[in-house]
């Protein structure tokens, strides 16, 4: 099976505009070339999309489970070829943070709109990483300058800052929430979502009340997990205040499971750069509700 990136493109903007007439315009492309590609890519799947209709197109539910992932893939691209630039150039006009998707948006967001404020010429922009195994790649190749994210603290040797500890709670299909919080005891038979920024606190979790299962459904990264809890494959693990659909609930677990989180770099990274990219971090991390 070949997939191309072009494919991927243009069945998202199928996706998105809800045409391929429309897709096909706003890609400045013809439309038979458009709906060549998307044949194309449907054969190599060996699933149907998209339905035509009289209107334009409606993606199937095999189209919408293809197009979370794709989109990811895209946007995995994208940062792939961000970092590879960063680290080929000679000259850094600018900080790159590496955040995994464990670290909630809020902190980084007001740090980086502090960061900006405080230093008008500093350019500090987020890059995102579905598991810290990456992140902590990109850290070390010099590609990202600072990473944020769950850090076993032994595992690295350079610049690192304990930012603090991010509680987890479990995001349910709505309706079927238990009463919070649950006791971790009580979890024994819950069915569980995992993905790699997850996986490490859910095995611990598991272990910890004897739950030896080892046959979830695993998602990619951690908005495809929330995206098969809603389609009622079982539960996962999300920051607490992580922003859910409305189709889903955040219920507390009693000991939360949780996991520390470090802003960390090579030694070669300025350190008061690094130290007040840290603190503003820090800051909010503990000014967050």
């Amino acid at each position: 099976m070949t997939v191309t990136l072009r494919q991927i493109e243009y069945a998202l903007a199928v996706d998105e505009a809800g045409a391929i007439c429309a897709a096909a315009k706003a890609l400045h492309v013809a439309q038979p070339s458009l709906s060549q590609q998307i044949s194309s890519l449907e054969r190599s799947l060996g699933v149907v999309l998209f339905e035509r209709t009289a209107t334009g197109t409606s993606t199937t539910p095999a189209g919408r489970a293809f197009l979370v992932e794709a989109q990811q893939a895209m946007q995995a691209v994208e940062r792939a070829r961000e970092v590879a630039v960063r680290a080929a150039s000679s000259t850094r006009k600018d900080i790159i943070i590496g955040a995994n998707e464990m670290t909630p948006t809020l902190w980084l967001a007001k740090s980086v709109a502090a960061l900006r404020a405080s230093v008008p010429k500093l350019a500090a922009r987020v890059v995102n990483f579905a598991d810290a195994e990456s992140l902590v790649e990109a850290v070390r190749s010099g590609g990202i300058d600072v990473g944020v994210g769950p850090l076993h603290a032994s595992s690295w040797r350079e610049r690192k800052h304990r930012i603090g500890s991010l509680a987890l709670g479990m995001a349910v299909a709505r309706g079927s929430s238990p009463t919070a919080p649950v006791p971790a005891g009580n979890l024994g038979a819950q069915d569980w979502v995992t993905c790699p920024s997850n996986a490490p606190v859910l095995t611990a979790l598991r272990k910890s009340i004897g739950d030896t299962r080892t046959d979830d459904p695993s998602a990619a990264h951690l908005n495809a997990a929330i995206s098969y809890v809603d389609a009622g494959l079982g539960a996962t693990l999300v920051p607490s205040g992580y922003a859910l659909p409305a189709s889903l609930d955040l219920v507390t677990i009693n000991p939360p499971p949780s996991v520390d989180v470090y802003a960390f770099a090579l030694r070669s990274t300025d350190a008061v750069t690094f130290n007040r990219i840290a603190g503003q971090i820090t800051e909010h991390h503990h000014t967050s509700p």
